[in-house]
């Protein structure tokens, strides 16, 4: 399902003396089934553009089309009846920390609440939430516990369950790996690369780290100051050291060993994304006797 952003400006506490932009002049246009991730220093608006792409805000100027959906800014009194629910069963929002929105008795009610939400009655909002809760991987011995009784880990995957059992076309993940530990980080970023590809999802990542965006986004958005500075491939992003530096980035850990070892071997810097990748380039130059 395609996302058209389209000149969209936000501007916090409007007509206020704390008035403040967030969000200027935007134009970007997501395929059906991307996954893109979006880059940018707190306050660049990252992530206060992924909040219009299921109606949590609305643009002060401009419009966001979602598949067949428009939301513009409100200027008329039926603009404020506008309907949203059918943009937000489309468009799963996950935030920071969603464990935080956790607050049913039980891992099997909190999960059914999106779909019950959005008018599923309560035998289908339970058959969904039990694919979703299979989905996260999520141990059947825990669906009657209080989610409040798991690990923060656990805690994260009920939130996630509870947002992919409304059965979303686009799934938006702000700061998925906040606050894990590298293992965790792994596998939270393992699990939503295969949700993307099991249901067909585009996935839409908003992330502060750059080896996770080079690892496992096909494009990356980076925003500054509330504009877009840079759409497109990260690879093409991060070999441009002069670029990083001038948006105030850095290099993912992968690119800096490669680079600091192509001259050791002899070699250009290979087109390498993740750890993996790294290691086995490694492996085959020490096997030439590239290294002096």
């Amino acid at each position: 399902m395609p996302i058209s952003i389209e000149e969209v400006t936000y501007q916090y506490q409007l007509n206020t003396p704390f008035e403040r932009t967030a969000l200027r002049d935007v134009n970007v246009m997501i395929p059906s089934g991307a996954l893109v991730a979006f880059l940018g220093h707190t306050g660049s608006g990252k992530s206060t553009l992924v909040q219009h792409m299921n109606g949590l805000l609305r643009p002060t100027k401009g419009r966001v089309v979602v598949d067949d959906i428009e939301v513009r800014a409100i200027t008329k009194r039926r603009d404020k009846k506008q309907s949203l629910l059918p943009l937000r069963r489309r468009v799963g929002l996950v935030f920071q920390y969603p464990e935080h929105q956790l607050f049913e008795e039980t891992v099997e009610r909190d999960v059914m609440f999106g779909p019950r939400n959005f008018g599923a009655s309560e035998d289908e909002a339970k058959e969904r939430a039990h694919v979703a809760l299979r989905l996260v991987g999520l141990d059947e011995a825990l669906w009657s516990r209080s989610p409040f009784d798991l690990s923060g880990g656990q805690m994260r995957r009920v939130a996630i369950a509870g947002v992919l059992a409304s059965r979303p076309d686009v799934l938006v993940v702000d700061e998925p790996t906040a606050g894990l530990d590298p293992l965790g980080r792994r596998e939270m970023l393992a699990l939503f690369k295969r949700l993307k590809q099991e249901l067909d999802l585009t996935l839409i990542l908003v992330s502060h780290d750059m080896d996770d965006v080079l690892a496992y986004a096909e494009r990356v958005v980076v925003m500054e100051r509330g504009q877009v500075a840079f759409d497109g491939d990260p690879f093409n992003l991060f070999k441009d050291e002069a670029l990083v530096e001038a948006l105030q980035l850095e290099i993912p850990h992968v690119l800096r060993f490669a680079n600091e070892l192509a001259p050791v071997f002899g070699v250009a810097t290979p087109s390498l994304r993740t750890e993996t990748e790294l290691a086995d380039w490694i492996a085959l130059e020490l096997g030439r006797g590239g290294a002096t």
